[in-house]
Protein backbone atom coordinates (compact mmCIF):
# COMPACT_ATOMS: atom_id res chain seq x y z
CA UNK A 1 0.00 0.00 0.00
CA UNK A 2 1.33 3.54 -0.70
CA UNK A 3 2.04 6.56 1.48
CA UNK A 4 -1.70 7.80 -0.32
CA UNK A 5 -3.43 5.26 0.70
CA UNK A 6 -7.37 6.31 1.87
CA UNK A 7 -10.41 5.50 3.01
CA UNK A 8 -13.33 3.95 0.84
CA UNK A 9 -16.69 6.42 1.51
CA UNK A 10 -18.68 3.58 1.45
CA UNK A 11 -16.93 0.10 3.33
CA UNK A 12 -14.61 2.33 4.98
CA UNK A 13 -11.63 -0.12 3.91
CA UNK A 14 -7.90 1.81 3.36
CA UNK A 15 -7.22 1.31 -0.60
CA UNK A 16 -4.78 2.87 -2.62
CA UNK A 17 -7.74 4.61 -4.72
CA UNK A 18 -11.03 5.54 -4.57
CA UNK A 19 -13.15 6.83 -7.42
CA UNK A 20 -16.48 8.54 -7.99
CA UNK A 21 -19.20 6.67 -6.96
CA UNK A 22 -21.13 7.77 -10.09
CA UNK A 23 -24.72 7.65 -8.11
CA UNK A 24 -27.32 9.68 -9.13
CA UNK A 25 -28.21 10.45 -5.62
CA UNK A 26 -26.41 14.02 -4.59
CA UNK A 27 -26.73 14.79 -1.17
CA UNK A 28 -25.06 18.13 -1.39
CA UNK A 29 -28.12 19.61 -2.73
CA UNK A 30 -29.99 19.14 0.58
CA UNK A 31 -27.76 21.61 2.43
CA UNK A 32 -30.89 22.89 4.46
CA UNK A 33 -32.55 19.15 4.72
CA UNK A 34 -33.19 17.72 8.37
CA UNK A 35 -32.82 14.25 7.58
CA UNK A 36 -28.79 14.68 9.02
CA UNK A 37 -27.07 11.46 7.86
CA UNK A 38 -28.31 8.51 5.81
CA UNK A 39 -27.83 5.56 2.73
CA UNK A 40 -27.40 6.73 -0.49
CA UNK A 41 -30.26 5.23 -2.18
CA UNK A 42 -28.14 3.99 -5.07
CA UNK A 43 -24.93 2.40 -3.60
CA UNK A 44 -26.24 2.33 0.35
CA UNK A 45 -22.68 4.53 1.14
CA UNK A 46 -23.87 6.44 4.43
CA UNK A 47 -24.03 10.40 3.60
CA UNK A 48 -24.09 13.30 4.85
CA UNK A 49 -26.78 16.07 3.79
CA UNK A 50 -25.14 19.34 1.77
CA UNK A 51 -22.11 17.19 1.78
CA UNK A 52 -20.89 15.89 -1.46
CA UNK A 53 -21.20 11.74 -1.82
CA UNK A 54 -17.56 10.08 -0.91
CA UNK A 55 -15.24 8.50 -3.11
CA UNK A 56 -15.44 4.79 -3.23
CA UNK A 57 -13.58 1.72 -3.69
CA UNK A 58 -13.61 -0.44 -6.47
CA UNK A 59 -14.71 -2.89 -5.10
CA UNK A 60 -17.94 -1.39 -3.55
CA UNK A 61 -18.16 0.08 -7.60
CA UNK A 62 -18.06 -3.31 -8.74
CA UNK A 63 -20.70 -4.45 -6.30
CA UNK A 64 -23.44 -2.02 -6.46
CA UNK A 65 -26.33 -3.59 -6.01
CA UNK A 66 -29.66 -3.54 -3.57
CA UNK A 67 -28.74 -6.64 -2.21
CA UNK A 68 -24.85 -6.02 -1.50
CA UNK A 69 -25.42 -5.28 2.36
CA UNK A 70 -28.57 -7.58 3.35
CA UNK A 71 -27.74 -11.26 4.84
CA UNK A 72 -29.10 -14.07 3.71
CA UNK A 73 -30.21 -17.43 5.78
Amino acid sequence: MSNSAVMCGRCYDIVDIVYPSNCQHRPETLVNASIGQHHCPDCGAMVMAGISHPDICKLCIDRKNPEFDIETG
